[in-house]
Parts: structure tokens; sequence; C-alpha cells
């Protein structure tokens, strides 16, 4: 009679033992998920501070047909600080992406300002010779900007007039 007692006794220390197993998985697992919901959190915050506007006339030349090159004006409208050269922009140009060696920014209304600020404008320029498909400049026609800044889009639309 006295194997019953300890017989009950190895079961239920092997009770214990799975489940501490299973509280520590479901520990680890719950953490990884409130980890990835404050990322989440954080990147949402990103985006809904983000916001920038393309204030170039599109009338008014942009198109550099000596230089080969398209010069924008992009306000901060946002109050999430971005980069000064304009390297957290992603560009695509005509449906092309635009690599970041293809383009440079340089903030206008302010002195060599450590961040782009709400309301300062960089003047971005779009190098049209790197782009693929380009190599004798832009075509007559029109021609689409798509500016994405932390999820903000912006579109640009302006026509290049044959001389």
């Amino acid at each position: 009679m006295a194997s019953v007692p300890i017989s009950h006794l190895i079961l239920f220390i092997a009770s214990l033992v799975i489940a501490a197993g299973v509280v520590g998985t479901i520990t680890t697992g719950v953490d990884r998920v409130s980890a990835a919901v404050d990322d989440a959190g954080l990147d949402a915050t990103e985006q809904l501070r983000t916001d920038v506007t393309i204030i170039s006339d599109a009338s008014a030349g942009v198109y550099n047909e000596s230089e080969e090159n398209v010069t924008l004006l992009i306000k901060n409208t946002g109050t999430y600080r971005l980069a000064p050269d304009g390297s957290d922009l992603d560009i695509v140009f005509d449906g092309r992406y635009v690599r970041p060696s293809a383009t440079t920014g340089e903030l206008v209304s302010v002195d060599d300002g450590a961040a782009w600020s709400r309301g300062d404008v960089l003047r971005l320029t779009i190098n049209v010779t790197a782009l693929d498909g380009t190599s004798g400049g832009l075509e007559n026609g029109d021609h689409r900007v798509y500016v994405t800044a932390n999820g903000d889009e912006e579109l640009f639309q302006f026509r290049v007039e044959g001389a």
C-alpha cells in the first residue's frame, strides 16, 4: 500500500514541472507580443506626426534641362523632425524608384540645421540622368514624382514642353 502514495507523489511532482514549463512558455510569448505592440505604437506615432507638403509650383519650371535635374521645394508640415538632407524620403519618379545617390537635399529656410523641423523647407534636387531610361533627359509630356516620408505620401505632377 505504500506504493500508491509514492506514485501519487511522483505524478504530482511531474504535473508541477509541466505546469511550470507551460507558464514559462506563455510568459515569454506574452512578453514578445507586448514588445511588438509597443514597437507598432511607436511606428504609428511617427507616421501620425510626419507630414510633408510639396510647395513647388508645377508651372514654374521645376525641370532644368541644361543641368538635367528636377528641383522640388518640400515643406515639413508635421511635428516629426526629419533628416536635413532629405535622406528620410523615398522617391518614385515616373514609376521608377530614385536611389538616394541620385538626390541631394538642402534646407533653405534655416542655416545648417541639424534637423528638418516643422515649417522648414527642403530643396530636393533629383538628378534625372541617374534614373533608368532617361539618359538623354526627360521627354516632353507629363511626369509624376511620389515623395514618401514615414508613410505620408505626396504626389507632384509637372509637364515638360518642347522647345
